[in-house]
């Protein structure tokens, strides 16, 4: 399984409550391994998120 789908199950069982020992035993790997590719998912998602938002204002004040 590539490191992002890892990723992502580790921040939604994270989001769920379970510790990130739980979720190294489920992925079978240290719990420090589990906690970096799930907030690594994390950012990443954030940041593209972010990078493709639409504005819904428009406060620049250029005219």
């Amino acid at each position: 399984m590539p490191w992002h789908e890892d990723g992502g199950y580790a921040w939604e069982r994270r989001e769920a409550g379970y510790t990130w020992d739980q979720i190294g035993s489920e992925l079978g790997c240290p719990a420090h391994v589990a906690q970096n590719l799930g907030e690594r998912y994390h950012a990443d998602v954030t940041a593209e998120t972010a990078e493709n938002q639409l504005s819904l204002f428009d406060l620049s004040t250029e005219t």
